[in-house]
Protein backbone atom coordinates (compact mmCIF):
# COMPACT_ATOMS: atom_id res chain seq x y z
CA UNK A 1 0.00 0.00 0.00
CA UNK A 2 1.19 3.45 -1.12
CA UNK A 3 0.81 6.34 1.37
CA UNK A 4 1.44 10.45 0.45
CA UNK A 5 4.05 11.56 2.23
CA UNK A 6 3.17 14.58 4.18
CA UNK A 7 4.87 17.52 2.40
CA UNK A 8 4.81 20.81 3.74
CA UNK A 9 6.67 22.77 0.97
CA UNK A 10 3.26 21.71 -1.00
CA UNK A 11 1.27 22.76 1.43
CA UNK A 12 2.88 26.05 1.68
CA UNK A 13 3.08 26.94 -1.85
CA UNK A 14 -0.85 26.32 -2.41
CA UNK A 15 -1.26 28.57 0.39
CA UNK A 16 0.52 30.98 -0.52
CA UNK A 17 -1.23 30.73 -4.46
CA UNK A 18 -4.73 31.63 -2.39
CA UNK A 19 -3.09 34.02 -0.42
CA UNK A 20 -1.81 36.09 -3.63
CA UNK A 21 -5.25 35.79 -5.62
CA UNK A 22 -6.95 36.97 -2.64
CA UNK A 23 -4.15 40.44 -2.57
CA UNK A 24 -4.98 40.26 -6.82
CA UNK A 25 -8.81 40.23 -6.67
CA UNK A 26 -8.90 42.94 -3.26
CA UNK A 27 -6.34 45.02 -4.89
CA UNK A 28 -8.22 44.88 -8.59
CA UNK A 29 -11.25 45.73 -6.85
CA UNK A 30 -9.60 48.79 -5.18
CA UNK A 31 -8.20 50.56 -8.00
CA UNK A 32 -11.39 49.59 -9.82
CA UNK A 33 -13.18 51.66 -6.45
CA UNK A 34 -10.26 54.12 -7.08
CA UNK A 35 -10.69 55.16 -10.59
CA UNK A 36 -14.42 55.65 -10.09
CA UNK A 37 -15.38 52.48 -12.10
CA UNK A 38 -18.27 51.58 -12.69
CA UNK A 39 -22.35 52.31 -11.33
CA UNK A 40 -21.11 51.38 -7.57
CA UNK A 41 -18.50 54.24 -7.09
CA UNK A 42 -21.74 56.79 -7.99
CA UNK A 43 -24.16 54.24 -5.92
CA UNK A 44 -22.08 54.75 -2.85
CA UNK A 45 -21.62 58.76 -2.94
CA UNK A 46 -25.32 58.81 -2.84
CA UNK A 47 -25.60 56.33 -0.43
CA UNK A 48 -22.98 58.85 1.51
CA UNK A 49 -25.40 61.78 1.17
CA UNK A 50 -27.99 59.84 2.84
CA UNK A 51 -29.27 60.26 6.37
CA UNK A 52 -27.52 57.73 9.09
CA UNK A 53 -30.73 56.44 10.03
CA UNK A 54 -31.16 54.76 6.96
CA UNK A 55 -28.08 52.90 7.04
CA UNK A 56 -29.52 50.21 8.58
CA UNK A 57 -32.26 49.61 5.97
CA UNK A 58 -29.43 50.18 3.19
CA UNK A 59 -26.62 47.51 4.87
CA UNK A 60 -29.61 45.09 4.03
CA UNK A 61 -30.32 46.23 0.59
CA UNK A 62 -26.61 45.45 -0.75
CA UNK A 63 -25.62 42.21 -2.01
CA UNK A 64 -22.31 40.76 -0.08
CA UNK A 65 -19.88 41.49 -3.08
CA UNK A 66 -21.47 45.35 -3.34
CA UNK A 67 -20.59 45.30 0.77
CA UNK A 68 -17.35 44.29 -0.57
CA UNK A 69 -16.61 46.70 -3.08
CA UNK A 70 -17.82 49.26 -0.77
CA UNK A 71 -14.38 48.73 1.40
CA UNK A 72 -12.01 49.77 -1.27
CA UNK A 73 -13.70 52.34 -2.02
CA UNK A 74 -14.43 54.23 1.56
CA UNK A 75 -10.23 53.76 1.65
CA UNK A 76 -9.96 55.83 -1.88
CA UNK A 77 -12.27 58.67 -0.85
CA UNK A 78 -10.07 58.60 2.07
CA UNK A 79 -6.56 58.89 -0.15
CA UNK A 80 -8.23 61.21 -2.30
CA UNK A 81 -9.16 64.00 0.66
CA UNK A 82 -5.41 63.55 2.22
CA UNK A 83 -4.07 64.61 -1.59
CA UNK A 84 -6.41 67.58 -1.73
CA UNK A 85 -8.70 66.33 -3.84
CA UNK A 86 -12.38 65.34 -1.79
CA UNK A 87 -13.62 67.21 0.99
CA UNK A 88 -12.21 65.72 4.44
CA UNK A 89 -15.33 66.61 6.95
CA UNK A 90 -17.63 65.00 3.71
CA UNK A 91 -15.18 62.10 3.26
CA UNK A 92 -15.52 61.58 7.46
CA UNK A 93 -18.96 61.65 7.69
CA UNK A 94 -19.43 59.49 4.56
CA UNK A 95 -16.80 57.14 6.29
CA UNK A 96 -19.50 56.97 9.10
CA UNK A 97 -21.48 55.69 7.41
CA UNK A 98 -20.45 53.34 5.11
CA UNK A 99 -19.07 51.29 8.43
CA UNK A 100 -22.58 51.60 9.42
CA UNK A 101 -23.59 49.64 6.38
CA UNK A 102 -20.74 46.92 6.90
CA UNK A 103 -21.54 46.22 10.96
CA UNK A 104 -25.13 46.67 10.58
CA UNK A 105 -25.75 43.23 9.23
CA UNK A 106 -26.25 40.39 11.64
CA UNK A 107 -23.52 38.52 10.19
CA UNK A 108 -19.89 38.81 11.04
CA UNK A 109 -17.58 40.11 8.33
CA UNK A 110 -15.46 37.39 7.02
CA UNK A 111 -11.67 37.12 7.88
CA UNK A 112 -10.47 37.94 4.36
CA UNK A 113 -12.78 41.46 4.31
CA UNK A 114 -11.49 42.02 8.40
CA UNK A 115 -7.85 42.25 6.75
CA UNK A 116 -9.09 43.89 3.77
CA UNK A 117 -9.98 46.77 6.12
CA UNK A 118 -7.23 46.51 8.35
CA UNK A 119 -4.91 46.84 5.55
CA UNK A 120 -6.95 49.92 4.55
CA UNK A 121 -6.08 51.07 7.75
CA UNK A 122 -2.42 50.99 7.74
CA UNK A 123 -2.34 52.34 3.70
CA UNK A 124 -4.28 55.32 5.31
CA UNK A 125 -2.94 55.63 8.75
CA UNK A 126 -3.01 59.50 8.87
CA UNK A 127 -6.37 60.21 7.38
CA UNK A 128 -8.36 62.04 10.27
CA UNK A 129 -11.56 59.40 8.60
CA UNK A 130 -10.32 56.42 10.57
CA UNK A 131 -11.21 58.06 13.69
CA UNK A 132 -15.03 57.15 13.24
CA UNK A 133 -14.75 53.55 11.54
CA UNK A 134 -12.30 52.78 14.73
CA UNK A 135 -15.23 54.23 17.32
CA UNK A 136 -17.62 51.81 15.52
CA UNK A 137 -15.35 48.48 14.98
CA UNK A 138 -13.92 48.61 18.51
CA UNK A 139 -17.51 47.91 19.44
CA UNK A 140 -17.81 45.05 16.74
CA UNK A 141 -15.86 41.89 19.19
CA UNK A 142 -16.45 39.24 16.24
CA UNK A 143 -14.18 42.24 14.28
CA UNK A 144 -11.81 42.56 16.86
CA UNK A 145 -11.57 38.82 17.63
CA UNK A 146 -10.83 37.92 13.58
CA UNK A 147 -8.40 40.63 13.63
CA UNK A 148 -6.54 39.63 17.07
CA UNK A 149 -6.60 36.18 15.60
CA UNK A 150 -4.97 37.11 12.22
CA UNK A 151 -1.76 39.92 13.23
CA UNK A 152 -1.42 38.78 16.74
CA UNK A 153 -2.26 41.86 18.60
CA UNK A 154 -4.57 43.43 20.81
CA UNK A 155 -6.88 44.68 18.00
CA UNK A 156 -8.80 47.45 20.79
CA UNK A 157 -5.35 48.65 21.62
CA UNK A 158 -4.43 49.17 17.86
CA UNK A 159 -7.26 50.78 17.58
CA UNK A 160 -6.34 53.50 20.04
CA UNK A 161 -3.33 53.87 18.74
CA UNK A 162 -4.25 54.68 15.34
CA UNK A 163 -6.84 56.83 16.80
CA UNK A 164 -4.27 58.77 18.63
CA UNK A 165 -1.58 58.72 15.55
CA UNK A 166 1.03 56.86 17.33
CA UNK A 167 0.66 53.46 15.52
CA UNK A 168 3.84 53.85 13.68
CA UNK A 169 5.64 54.38 17.28
CA UNK A 170 3.99 51.72 18.65
CA UNK A 171 4.55 48.90 16.17
CA UNK A 172 8.59 50.53 15.62
CA UNK A 173 9.03 49.46 19.68
CA UNK A 174 7.13 45.80 18.53
CA UNK A 175 9.38 45.36 15.83
CA UNK A 176 12.33 46.46 17.65
CA UNK A 177 11.42 44.46 20.78
CA UNK A 178 11.26 41.25 18.09
CA UNK A 179 14.36 42.30 16.17
CA UNK A 180 16.22 41.51 19.28
CA UNK A 181 15.26 38.09 18.92
CA UNK A 182 15.67 36.94 15.05
CA UNK A 183 18.23 39.99 13.73
CA UNK A 184 15.67 41.30 10.89
CA UNK A 185 13.26 44.53 11.18
CA UNK A 186 11.73 43.51 8.31
CA UNK A 187 10.35 40.69 8.86
CA UNK A 188 9.43 41.47 12.25
CA UNK A 189 7.32 44.76 11.02
CA UNK A 190 4.90 41.34 9.31
CA UNK A 191 5.02 39.05 11.95
CA UNK A 192 3.71 41.88 14.68
CA UNK A 193 1.21 42.65 11.84
CA UNK A 194 2.07 45.13 9.97
CA UNK A 195 1.55 44.64 6.32
CA UNK A 196 3.93 44.58 3.75
CA UNK A 197 3.60 47.35 1.23
CA UNK A 198 1.61 49.69 3.11
CA UNK A 199 2.02 53.29 3.82
CA UNK A 200 2.31 52.18 7.39
CA UNK A 201 4.78 49.47 6.53
CA UNK A 202 7.01 52.36 4.83
CA UNK A 203 6.92 55.11 7.74
CA UNK A 204 7.53 52.22 10.50
CA UNK A 205 10.61 51.36 7.85
CA UNK A 206 12.04 54.90 8.39
CA UNK A 207 12.11 54.06 11.99
CA UNK A 208 14.02 51.24 11.05
CA UNK A 209 17.02 53.33 9.86
CA UNK A 210 17.68 54.42 13.65
CA UNK A 211 18.35 51.07 15.13
CA UNK A 212 19.92 48.98 12.51
CA UNK A 213 23.13 47.64 12.08
CA UNK A 214 26.00 47.82 9.59
CA UNK A 215 24.67 45.07 7.11
CA UNK A 216 21.50 46.94 6.76
CA UNK A 217 22.75 50.02 6.33
CA UNK A 218 24.70 48.86 3.54
CA UNK A 219 21.50 48.14 1.67
CA UNK A 220 20.32 51.83 1.19
CA UNK A 221 21.41 54.12 -1.53
CA UNK A 222 22.59 57.12 -0.23
CA UNK A 223 19.93 59.49 -1.74
CA UNK A 224 17.42 56.92 -0.38
CA UNK A 225 18.61 57.22 3.65
CA UNK A 226 18.72 61.17 3.05
CA UNK A 227 14.92 60.74 2.03
CA UNK A 228 13.96 58.90 4.89
CA UNK A 229 16.05 61.03 6.82
CA UNK A 230 14.94 64.89 5.82
CA UNK A 231 11.78 65.55 7.68
CA UNK A 232 13.41 63.79 11.02
CA UNK A 233 12.90 66.24 14.01
CA UNK A 234 16.05 66.50 15.88
CA UNK A 235 15.79 63.75 18.49
CA UNK A 236 15.28 61.48 15.11
CA UNK A 237 18.14 62.75 13.83
CA UNK A 238 20.14 62.68 16.95
CA UNK A 239 19.32 59.02 17.33
CA UNK A 240 20.49 58.65 13.32
CA UNK A 241 23.53 59.99 13.77
CA UNK A 242 24.50 58.15 16.91
CA UNK A 243 23.48 54.78 15.04
CA UNK A 244 25.50 55.38 12.01
CA UNK A 245 28.64 56.32 13.78
CA UNK A 246 28.65 53.29 16.36
CA UNK A 247 27.85 50.34 13.46
CA UNK A 248 29.97 52.06 10.55
CA UNK A 249 33.64 52.75 9.67
CA UNK A 250 34.93 55.92 8.56
CA UNK A 251 35.03 54.34 5.13
CA UNK A 252 31.37 52.94 4.62
CA UNK A 253 30.43 56.36 6.25
CA UNK A 254 31.86 58.00 3.45
CA UNK A 255 29.23 56.80 1.27
CA UNK A 256 26.73 58.76 3.33
CA UNK A 257 28.40 61.84 3.29
CA UNK A 258 25.22 64.02 2.23
CA UNK A 259 23.57 62.97 5.73
CA UNK A 260 25.47 65.26 7.30
CA UNK A 261 24.29 68.25 6.43
CA UNK A 262 20.88 66.73 8.29
CA UNK A 263 23.11 66.57 11.44
CA UNK A 264 24.78 70.14 11.44
CA UNK A 265 21.74 71.79 12.52
CA UNK A 266 21.50 69.10 15.60
CA UNK A 267 25.06 69.28 16.29
CA UNK A 268 25.61 72.84 15.23
CA UNK A 269 29.49 74.08 14.47
CA UNK A 270 32.54 72.37 15.37
CA UNK A 271 33.57 73.17 19.23
CA UNK A 272 30.39 74.77 20.03
CA UNK A 273 28.49 74.12 23.06
CA UNK A 274 25.74 71.79 21.45
CA UNK A 275 28.30 70.10 19.17
CA UNK A 276 29.78 68.99 22.58
CA UNK A 277 27.12 68.63 24.10
CA UNK A 278 26.11 65.97 21.33
CA UNK A 279 29.78 64.36 21.20
CA UNK A 280 29.40 63.40 24.72
CA UNK A 281 26.99 61.08 24.58
CA UNK A 282 29.68 59.56 22.05
CA UNK A 283 32.95 57.36 23.07
CA UNK A 284 35.95 59.33 22.01
CA UNK A 285 36.58 56.49 19.22
CA UNK A 286 32.79 57.46 17.66
CA UNK A 287 33.91 61.43 18.47
CA UNK A 288 36.37 61.10 15.86
CA UNK A 289 34.50 58.73 13.30
CA UNK A 290 32.11 61.91 12.98
CA UNK A 291 34.63 64.56 12.54
CA UNK A 292 35.98 62.41 9.83
CA UNK A 293 33.22 62.01 7.99
CA UNK A 294 31.89 65.82 9.00
CA UNK A 295 35.19 66.42 6.56
CA UNK A 296 34.18 64.19 4.00
CA UNK A 297 30.57 65.92 3.89
CA UNK A 298 32.58 69.17 3.23
CA UNK A 299 35.49 67.74 0.72
CA UNK A 300 32.44 66.27 -1.44
CA UNK A 301 29.90 69.38 -0.57
CA UNK A 302 32.76 72.02 -1.94
CA UNK A 303 34.92 69.56 -4.55
CA UNK A 304 31.86 67.58 -6.04
CA UNK A 305 32.95 64.08 -6.55
CA UNK A 306 35.88 64.30 -9.10
CA UNK A 307 39.72 63.81 -8.79
CA UNK A 308 40.17 66.38 -6.22
CA UNK A 309 37.80 65.36 -3.80
CA UNK A 310 38.35 61.94 -4.23
CA UNK A 311 42.12 62.51 -3.30
CA UNK A 312 41.90 64.78 -0.40
CA UNK A 313 39.01 61.84 1.27
CA UNK A 314 41.71 60.03 0.95
CA UNK A 315 43.56 61.96 3.62
CA UNK A 316 40.25 62.92 5.63
CA UNK A 317 40.79 60.98 9.00
CA UNK A 318 43.99 62.91 9.23
CA UNK A 319 42.96 66.76 8.48
CA UNK A 320 40.50 69.07 9.85
CA UNK A 321 38.47 70.50 7.25
CA UNK A 322 36.95 74.23 7.25
CA UNK A 323 35.24 76.23 4.28
CA UNK A 324 36.19 79.88 4.30
CA UNK A 325 33.13 82.17 3.95
CA UNK A 326 34.35 82.59 -0.01
CA UNK A 327 34.10 79.05 -0.76
CA UNK A 328 37.51 77.64 -0.17
CA UNK A 329 38.16 74.59 1.14
CA UNK A 330 41.06 74.92 4.08
CA UNK A 331 42.31 71.91 5.48
CA UNK A 332 44.64 71.45 8.04
CA UNK A 333 47.45 68.88 8.51
CA UNK A 334 49.20 69.98 11.57
CA UNK A 335 52.77 70.95 10.38
CA UNK A 336 51.00 72.68 6.92
CA UNK A 337 47.95 73.88 5.44
CA UNK A 338 46.38 73.52 1.49
CA UNK A 339 43.99 75.93 0.37
CA UNK A 340 41.78 74.78 -2.56
CA UNK A 341 40.44 77.11 -4.58
CA UNK A 342 37.30 75.56 -6.08
CA UNK A 343 37.30 78.28 -9.45
CA UNK A 344 40.51 77.92 -10.57
CA UNK A 345 41.53 74.19 -9.30
CA UNK A 346 44.43 74.73 -7.70
CA UNK A 347 45.99 74.32 -4.19
CA UNK A 348 47.79 76.09 -1.70
CA UNK A 349 50.40 74.90 0.22
CA UNK A 350 51.89 76.44 3.48
CA UNK A 351 53.79 76.15 6.49
CA UNK A 352 51.86 76.09 9.83
CA UNK A 353 54.22 79.29 11.18
CA UNK A 354 54.47 81.16 7.71
CA UNK A 355 50.44 80.39 7.53
CA UNK A 356 49.52 81.39 10.83
CA UNK A 357 51.25 84.46 10.96
CA UNK A 358 51.03 85.67 6.92
CA UNK A 359 48.05 83.77 5.60
CA UNK A 360 45.29 83.46 8.24
CA UNK A 361 44.87 87.04 9.59
CA UNK A 362 44.96 88.39 5.96
CA UNK A 363 42.06 86.41 4.10
CA UNK A 364 39.66 86.80 7.30
CA UNK A 365 37.40 89.62 5.23
CA UNK A 366 37.84 88.38 1.41
CA UNK A 367 34.09 87.54 -0.07
CA UNK A 368 35.23 86.22 -3.19
CA UNK A 369 38.05 83.26 -4.35
CA UNK A 370 39.35 85.49 -7.29
CA UNK A 371 40.50 88.12 -4.32
CA UNK A 372 41.82 84.91 -2.49
CA UNK A 373 43.87 83.75 -5.86
CA UNK A 374 45.19 86.63 -6.12
CA UNK A 375 46.68 87.08 -2.56
CA UNK A 376 47.64 83.55 -2.40
CA UNK A 377 49.56 83.69 -5.43
CA UNK A 378 52.17 86.07 -4.33
CA UNK A 379 52.69 84.18 -0.78
CA UNK A 380 53.82 81.27 -2.82
CA UNK A 381 55.89 79.99 -5.84
CA UNK A 382 55.34 77.13 -8.14
CA UNK A 383 58.44 75.40 -7.07
CA UNK A 384 57.64 72.26 -4.37
CA UNK A 385 59.00 74.48 -1.54
CA UNK A 386 57.45 74.80 1.59
CA UNK A 387 55.06 77.30 0.45
CA UNK A 388 54.09 76.40 -2.58
CA UNK A 389 51.36 76.51 -5.36
CA UNK A 390 50.03 73.23 -7.85
CA UNK A 391 47.11 73.59 -10.35
CA UNK A 392 45.41 70.51 -10.70
CA UNK A 393 47.01 69.67 -13.94
CA UNK A 394 48.55 66.13 -15.52
CA UNK A 395 49.93 63.95 -12.91
CA UNK A 396 49.91 66.34 -10.18
CA UNK A 397 48.51 63.88 -7.36
CA UNK A 398 52.31 62.36 -7.58
CA UNK A 399 53.86 65.79 -6.89
CA UNK A 400 50.97 66.85 -4.07
CA UNK A 401 51.39 63.01 -2.48
CA UNK A 402 55.34 63.53 -2.52
CA UNK A 403 54.80 67.32 -0.75
CA UNK A 404 52.89 65.43 1.96
CA UNK A 405 55.27 62.62 2.56
CA UNK A 406 58.13 64.94 3.31
CA UNK A 407 56.21 67.92 4.84
CA UNK A 408 54.19 65.87 7.17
Amino acid sequence: MEYNMYQPSILGTAAENIRQAREDRIKKRSEEAATGLGECAKIFEKIGEKPLAEMQGIAYCLSADEKNLLIPYMFSQMKAAQEGKADPKKVEDHVNKYISILTESSEKLPDDVVLEIYKGCQDNFKSPALKPLFKRLEKDDAFCDSLRRQCGQDAKELMRQFYDGSIAAYFNKLATAKTGQNGNYAQALEMVGVMKDTALYNECMVYFIVICNAEEYRKFKEEDLYEMAKDFDEDMKKKLLINMVKNLDTVQLRKYASLVELFEPVTGAKGSEKYIAVMEDLAPQYQQRYAVWLNQFLITRMLGKGDVAAFWLNYSSKIAVSVHQCGSVILDFGKFVVIEIVETNTAFFYEIGYYKENVAPNIIDFESEADMSSFLSGKTDMNAGMNWRRVHMGDWQYSVRDYISKYQ
